[in-house]
């Protein structure tokens, strides 16, 4: 079977497309306390752009260096001795380096590891600002799609409470006017607020916690990896004072910067599940596609114009004469 409609990935979308049905039906015929037009208004809206949104996290998916074929490595054990480097807009931005020095390089894609690029072992490939694997999407959370899914939390969310207040203010009304003495409770219809419980509880926890990663400017992978995100910068960050590991060199300095850099600039783009204007704008071009980052310009000016980072960027290792003579048509940096 096609990998795309493999059960792994079938189950858990459908079955969240069928709970969003499920609970949506049962709120739209089981609740007669709220004028009907009001409920399926503000059912129906969420509802929908909450889909929308969910498949919209699919179907851009997150982004991989697969996607650039400058990026394939040609020759792994050249890649490992410094014989074949990455392309320079890569190797002239690079914050985080391997342990030696080297650039990163993933051994099953045989591409180039941009900064805040992680191999998934689920999706069995390469995702660009990988913040985690979702198993709700069957779909990584990475570069391209990171924006709809915040936006699919929060719209996860406002579903939920308007579920959770309709189903309770019904129940409460049953239960205040008596009619517990004269007839069964609505089984489903409590199903569904208890359902509607758990998941604004949970969502919402999960809400928060995004956005203020999003805030930060960091990734789920980096807050648990911190220790080796450490030591990836410390390769260029030799000259720096002795706090400056606790750093995130990726935060833009303030939460709103942060914010817009991921979310856009506009209410308008926060709000609905559209491209943001930068993302437009440099369509055509190497930025907004998840290969290289801005970073605090004080922070940039000290990496980027310090002697270190530019010795290491220009001297990797120096290859031996016979691989030289082997491989005439390599660049070589020293």
């Amino acid at each position: 079977m096609n990998e795309n409609f493999s059960l792994t990935k079938f189950f858990p979308r459908c079955l969240t497309t069928c709970l969003y049905a499920w609970t949506t039906y049962i709120t739209l015929t089981r609740i007669h306390e709220i004028p009907k037009w009001f409920l399926t208004l503000t059912i129906v809206a969420t509802l929908t752009v909450a889909l929308y949104t969910y498949y919209k996290v699919i179907s851009r998916g997150p982004g991989s260096p697969l996607d650039f074929p400058d990026l394939i490595v040609h020759d792994l054990k050249a890649a490992e001795n410094g014989l074949e480097l990455p392309p320079e807009y890569i190797s002239k931005r690079c914050m985080t380096l391997k342990h030696d020095g080297r650039f990163r390089v993933c051994q099953v894609c045989h591409v180039w590891k941009p900064d805040r690029c992680h191999h998934c072992s689920s999706c069995d490939i390469c995702v660009l600002k990988m913040d985690h694997h979702c198993p709700w999407f069957a779909e990584c959370t990475g570069f391209k799609n990171q924006k709809f899914f915040i936006q699919f939390l929060m719209y996860t969310t406002c579903y939920a409470f308007l579920v959770l207040i309709y189903t309770c203010y019904e129940l409460g009304t049953w239960f205040n006017s008596g009619s517990f003495n004269r007839e069964l409770i609505d089984f489903q219809l409590l199903g569904v607020a208890l359902l509607a419980v758990a998941v604004f509880i949970t969502v919402l926890a999960f809400t928060v916690f995004s956005i203020y990663q999003v805030c930060k400017n960091q990734t789920t992978i980096e807050v648990h990896g911190m220790r080796r995100y450490r030591r990836d910068l410390e390769i260029i960050n030799d000259s720096y004072g002795t706090n400056v590991y606790s750093e995130n060199v990726f935060d833009l300095g303030s939460s709103m910067a942060n914010w817009q850099d991921i979310m856009g600039s506009s209410w308008l783009e926060w709000l609905l599940p559209i491209e943001t204007y930068k993302y437009k704008k440099s369509k055509h071009t190497k930025d907004e596609k998840g290969l290289y980052f801005n970073v605090r310009p004080e922070v940039q000016d000290r990496l980027l114009s310090s002697r270190c980072l530019e010795d290491r960027l220009l001297r990797r290792v120096t290859p031996r004469p016979s691989l030289e003579t082997n491989r005439p048509s390599v660049e070589i940096l020293v």
